[in-house]
């Protein structure tokens, strides 16, 4: 995880900072006060009420002055009074966002870690969508921070994430948002995971073709979807699937076969088919000129060279050239 500016060490912190760094401890210390107190005479919710409030005040000033770490830390002070002491789940979700997205400038891990905290409450008290939105920006975290923990690394994580996002917008008919974090999901299984699991990834781009075909205004997505279940079973070395699905896809799509995409991966079976290297580039070249390959395809299409060219798999993949 790249280093983030540390702004509790920068002597040339503004005035402002400064100015808002007193406020924030001088809030914190009269939350800690507060909660010291005997509260056999005196109503013990307001109390916490008062505390987190104070809690919710520090992190506002901690964040306008630029330490997101304590901002962090003060919000979810506020988050764990809400929850456990006044029963509150609403403003103990929200002071964990709080607490997350500024923890996302200073320490992504802290960062998951309040934001799993808030989607289990949002999850308990029906509040799906949002729980859904605070799940991929989760996997996001994952995947983008390579946020590794225990005994699973970050594409593990952010596979499980994006696929716990899909499921809870799939709950609240959001069937669009639910369809790209599966797209995501497929993704990390072709080409971050290791090893990779092709299988899978192309029966979910396999999946989200068919969903496409079941939409007017997505129907012409479908093929993209096709094209990329096709990749992976070229990947694999497998021509057996990579026909059957061509042969599939014609048969759910008339226009797959004579399509851009439909003449492309024939091109490919037959290049794969006839070990031909030359007529692989030439494919490729030719597709590229018209629909330009995104890294992902280039990604995919250097393993299914690799599968065809006896020299490939000494060539970084950074340095290899389709055509």
């Amino acid at each position: 995880i790249q280093s983030r500016i540390d702004f509790r060490h920068n002597t040339t912190m503004s005035a402002i900072a400064r100015q808002q760094k007193t406020k924030g401890e001088a809030y914190i210390v009269e939350a800690e006060k507060g909660l010291s107190k005997s509260s056999w005479f005196s109503n013990k919710d307001k109390k916490f009420e008062d505390a987190a409030e104070l809690y919710g005040k520090a992190g506002n000033a901690f964040k306008v002055g630029g330490l997101y770490h304590e901002a962090g830390d003060a919000y979810k002070k506020a988050a764990e009074l809400f929850r456990d002491k006044l029963q509150n789940s609403f403003e103990a979700s929200k002071a964990l966002q709080n607490a997350g997205s500024n923890y996302k400038k200073s320490s992504p891990e802290h960062a998951v870690e309040a934001y799993n905290a808030a989607i289990l409450l949002m999850t308990d008290a029906g509040r799906v969508m949002q729980a859904a939105k605070l799940s991929k920006e989760c996997a996001e975290l994952y995947e983008n921070e390579q946020i590794d923990m225990e005994d699973k690394s970050s594409a593990v994580l952010a596979i499980e994430t994006y696929e716990q996002a899909a499921e809870l917008f799939s709950a609240e008919d959001a069937n669009g948002q639910a369809s790209q974090c599966l797209a995501k999901v497929a993704e990390l299984c072709s080409v971050v995971l290791d090893p990779p699991d092709l299988t899978r990834a192309a029966q979910l781009y396999d999946d989200l073709g068919r969903r496409c075909l079941d939409s007017n205004l997505l129907k012409f997505n479908a093929k993209g979807y096709f094209l990329q279940a096709i990749f992976c079973h070229l990947a694999q070395g497998d021509a057996v699937a990579v026909t059957q699905s061509i042969q599939r896809y014609e048969a759910l799509d008339y226009t797959f076969g004579g399509s851009r995409e439909g003449k492309f991966a024939s091109q490919l079976l037959e290049c794969v088919e006839g070990m031909d290297t030359e007529g692989f580039a030439t494919a490729c070249y030719e597709y590229d000129r018209v629909s330009k390959l995104d890294p992902w395809k280039t990604s995919m299409l250097v393993k299914v060279k690799r599968t065809i060219d006896d020299e490939g798999g000494e060539d970084e993949e950074d340095d290899f050239d389709l055509t």
